[in-house]
């Protein structure tokens, strides 16, 4: 066992930094069911059972896909989702304000995930456990049934991540 004494700010800022390489190298490496180094915000917006907790719903949505696959992990702070940002599988649809703009951001919203999921420039392996499979929706019946799935989706997705956290150096 090394003892280490009187280890200066500037080594201890060291250390930190390769430690916090060393667990993006852990993800690059991982396979199976971690997706992420550091999980994003689930989504705790209720689930949508008429059109506006669905317009409510999709917003929350769009909004936490839009800054999941923003976040990168960095190899100073170690905090951060994906081994870098998708800047593939962006959202173009605005909010929602009605039943026909639910029907195209909900659609999208399930397009451009289900690609996320699976693009491997961003996570060690695909995401092939939390594919959305409900129908592309066409009405308000559908609208819910996919915004919920989404929903669902989208956090299991999220939570998939390292449980350990980044280290911070506060005060050595």
């Amino acid at each position: 066992m090394a003892t280490v004494r009187k280890l200066t700010g500037l080594k201890a800022d060291a250390s930190v930094a390769q430690l916090n390489k060393l667990r993006l190298d852990m993800m690059r490496l991982r396979a199976g069911l971690v997706f992420h180094a550091s999980a994003s915000t689930a989504v705790s917006t209720a689930n949508a059972s008429d059109l506006a907790t669905s317009i409510a719903l999709i917003t929350a949505l769009q909004a936490a896909y839009t800054a999941h696959i923003a976040s990168a992990c960095s190899s100073t702070s170690g905090v951060g989702a994906h081994m870098a940002a998708d800047a593939t599988n962006v959202l173009t649809a605005p909010t929602p304000t009605d039943l026909a703009s639910c029907i195209t951001a909900v659609n999208e919203l399930k397009a451009e995930y289900n690609l996320h999921r699976v693009v491997t420039s961003c996570h060690p392996v695909a995401d092939s456990t939390n594919a959305v499979s409900t129908a592309d929706a066409t009405d308000l019946a559908s609208v819910i049934a996919l915004a919920n799935d989404v929903k669902a989706k989208l956090n299991a997705h999220f939570a998939a991540a390292f449980t350990s956290e980044a280290i911070e150096l506060v005060s050595p």
